[in-house]
């Protein structure tokens, strides 16, 4: 999820950096997996500039967010349990773990490398 200020609309391709991870266990009928949601801040925005780790959101932002996640799974008859917030260095790990199962060398179906300093903090 990015969060900014500005809108934005389906297919616009912006460049973030990551401030950390949502972990969740979800159930769906017969089987129970892992649905991380990563969130991010558009590297050149200025009013999200401050933003560098989910820990710097209020409690009731993190709060309105887990809601929204629950909430939209309940419509596809899905039960989500909230295993908690972890910071960027965690959310940056699981982004290499998933490239490492889909790519070589930190390529994703062709569309993600790494930078150098993929933070950028």
């Amino acid at each position: 999820m990015v969060i900014h200020d500005a809108a934005t609309f389906p297919g616009l391709i912006v460049t973030c950096r990551v401030i950390g991870i949502l972990q969740i266990e979800q159930k769906s009928r017969k089987k129970i997996e892992r649905n991380d949601r990563l969130f991010a801040v558009p590297r050149r925005s200025h009013s999200e500039q401050a933003l560098k780790d989910v820990a710097d959101l209020t409690k009731p932002i993190r709060e309105e967010h887990e809601k929204f996640f629950i909430a939209t799974d309940e419509l596809e008859d899905k039960e989500l349990n909230i295993l908690g917030w972890k910071r960027p260095k965690v959310a940056l790990q699981a982004i290499k773990d998933a490239a490492k199962s889909f790519g070589k060398d930190g390529q994703v179906g062709g569309l993600i490398r790494f930078a150098a300093d993929p933070l950028n903090v």
